[in-house]
């Protein structure tokens, strides 16, 4: 994980970052979160960034922490969160031993386990797991790789109705998320330039119950408006049907 990148881009991960929590369609994230919640639970924030989450969580749980590795991600949450007494903010690098950390009922990770790594991505998830208590909640929300690849065919599809060529259709349609075999096998694809993890369905069963050992309650969509996928206005109002979508798991510890 790059600290002093996201250090630098700290001022601009409001406008240049898609996050689950500001830019979902619908309110999936919120009916979870407020299936769980309660003034008598603690919740963390697992990579909390600039802390968007935490004024939403604050008022539904006892205590609310944030992580995170980057400081300057976190002095913008600690602006954030300036009037919220049960809010607080460590310094932690989650792909580490985090046994200082403390025990919650629920932990919350947006977008966050996407690191290219496999081995520094499944110590972030068990170090994740390692703070739940028994019968505490994790919710998950994790790219989709159906649903890249679901944005892809759309905007083909859209660009042949569009009556080019099919050698022109596909010249333009964006395919800049796509890497080498090896890594696509591994749902390692690039997002905003940067190589990033994407997630199976299928994949995140066999992760919740046999790797990190939770019982799984459910996996659900968190959809996008499509405006998140495609710059150009004028097409966006060609494409009708599902939405693109990331992973929102629910999962409990055992």
């Amino acid at each position: 994980m790059d600290v002093h990148y996201w250090n630098q881009f700290a001022h601009e991960y409001d406008q240049l970052v898609i996050d689950a929590f500001t830019y979902h369609h619908g309110n999936t994230l919120a009916r979870q979160i407020a299936q769980v919640a309660s003034k008598q639970k603690d919740v963390a924030d697992f990579g909390c960034g600039p802390g968007k989450l935490l004024p939403f969580l604050a008022p539904k749980f006892r205590k609310a922490y944030g992580y995170d590795f980057a400081e300057n991600l976190l002095h913008i949450a600690s602006e954030r969160c300036k009037d919220l007494s049960n809010v607080e903010l460590i310094h932690a690098d989650l792909s580490r031993p985090v046994t200082h950390l403390p025990l919650v009922d629920v932990a919350i990770s947006l977008n966050a386990a996407i690191m290219p790594e496999a081995k520094i991505r499944l110590a972030f998830l068990k170090g994740m797991v390692s703070r739940l208590k028994a019968g505490g909640h994790l919710i998950l929300n994790v790219p989709s790789v159906e649903s890249l690849l679901y944005s892809a065919s759309r905007e083909a599809e859209w660009r042949r109705k569009m009556a080019l060529s099919a050698a022109e259709y596909q010249e333009f349609t964006y395919a800049n998320c796509l890497t080498e075999p090896h890594l696509m096998a591994q749902g390692i694809l690039r997002r905003g330039g940067a190589l990033t993890k994407h997630y199976l369905k299928e994949e995140l069963i066999v992760l919740i119950r046999q790797t990190l050992r939770l019982d799984l309650l459910d996996i659900l969509k968190t959809e996008y408006d499509w405006k998140t996928e495609l710059e150009v206005e004028r097409e966006l109002r060609g494409i009708r049907g599902p939405r693109p979508w990331d992973w929102l798991v629910i999962a409990r510890a055992r």
